[in-house]
């Protein structure tokens, strides 16, 4: 479970996502509306295939966390082995694609821009 920095309008991705896409984890994101969107924009893939990621669509933030929390409850008895077994291209996927230098450099730049201030 990502808790990104802001989850107002400006999607903002930090090294909490690309942590887990480092180490071929599966990622439920606590962040901006349409966060998973942004990021499949970029060539990502996301889970959605293994769990709902319907939380991403609600643009209201307390509904967006109740929701997740939702999520998170029902995957107590959810069967990771096989999913991570079967998940292996989707999760080589976005590693490869996070070493793609054009990418990565694109979308860490934006960051360091807004961080400073630079639009």
């Amino acid at each position: 479970i990502i808790s990104e920095t802001n989850d107002n309008d400006d999607i903002f991705i930090t090294e909490k996502l690309w942590k887990p896409i480092l180490c071929q984890h599966f990622f439920i994101v606590h962040g901006n509306h349409l966060y998973l969107q942004k990021i499949r924009e970029l060539g990502f893939k996301t889970f959605g295939n293994y769990f709902d990621e319907s939380y991403d669509l609600e643009p209201d933030p307390t509904k967006r966390i109740e929701k997740i929390a939702d999520l998170i409850d029902s995957l107590q008895n959810f069967n990771w082995q096989d999913a991570y077994l079967s998940s292996k291209k989707l999760r080589q996927h976005n590693y490869d694609l996070f070493w793609n230098n054009d990418v990565y450099e694109k979308e860490v730049q934006k960051s360091v821009k807004e961080f400073l201030g630079w639009k």
